[in-house]
């Protein structure tokens, strides 16, 4: 079966939505993640989840927007590094509306959006409930909105890391999506570059413009170690599991 929507001929995407089919729409971020790990680390990570979900469900695969919005004081000061290209929350907000009445414009009634960046949430929710409103289509239209990273529970992180891990909020570039990239593509980490850094004290209050000062300088916020592939296979099959759960519940046959 198909699951690739760019792949499909518009005879074979209308054939699709008359069965009744879910559309996934992943949207990451270009955005630093360290000297070892690529630009598109977000965006890499939601689609394979995507394709992954896909291939156990009856998912189409929409084509990914791999830029999201602009990482925030407090997160991973990546608009103070170099290759970081975000968009405007208006920006974001105006794509996902857009995407959301096409796909219904063309009789999807059921999509899943999958998030694998933080700072994209209020936007991508924002552009759904205009996108809803426009086509006053709450009771044609069931959307969902996924982030990975919220999926997994903490044990796992515990059972995986141990007491080297210090929580998802100082896991941007670190053991987690270090693993999760060595686990797609191994040849994507340059591990000759990864660095033991060690957490930082944040501020509880914001200070505009940006400052840098509690990022370590290769924008590692914790230690990359211990990760391997191994684990970033568990971590990939305990997200897709999860996500599966939500397709059959929200989305049943």
């Amino acid at each position: 079966m198909q699951y690739q929507m760019n792949l499909m001929s518009w005879t074979d995407f209308q054939r699709a939505v008359n069965q009744n089919r879910f559309v996934l729409l992943p949207v990451g971020s270009l955005e630093q993640h360290g000297p070892h790990l690529p630009l598109g680390t977000d965006t890499f990570t939601v689609c394979e989840l995507a394709e992954r979900v896909a291939a156990k469900t009856s998912g189409i695969v929409a084509p990914e927007i791999c830029y999201g919005f602009k990482p925030q004081p407090g997160s991973s000061a990546g608009n103070n590094f170099p290759g970081t290209c975000s968009l405007d929350g208006s920006t974001l907000t105006a794509l996902v509306r857009d995407l959301v009445r096409e796909l219904v414009r063309h009789k999807v009634r059921r999509i899943m959006i999958l998030d694998g960046h933080y700072e994209n949430g209020l936007f991508i929710n924002e552009g759904v409930e205009l996108a809803l409103r426009d086509l006053d289509a709450e009771k044609l239209v069931k959307l969902v909105i996924v982030r990975w990273f919220d999926l997994i529970p903490s044990s796992v992180f515990i059972r995986l890391f141990g007491k080297n891990f210090e929580g998802m909020m100082y896991e941007h570039a670190s053991k987690v999506e270090t693993s999760l990239i060595m686990a797609m593509n191994e040849r994507n980490v340059q591990r000759r570059r990864m660095k033991n850094d060690r957490p930082r004290v944040r501020k509880s209050y914001t200070v505009l413009p940006e400052s840098s000062e509690f990022i370590p300088k290769s924008g590692v916020l914790s230690s990359v170690f211990p990760s391997s592939a191994k684990i970033g296979v568990e971590l990939l099959n305990c997200a897709v599991k999860e996500i599966v759960k939500i397709v059959r519940k929200e989305f049943p046959e």
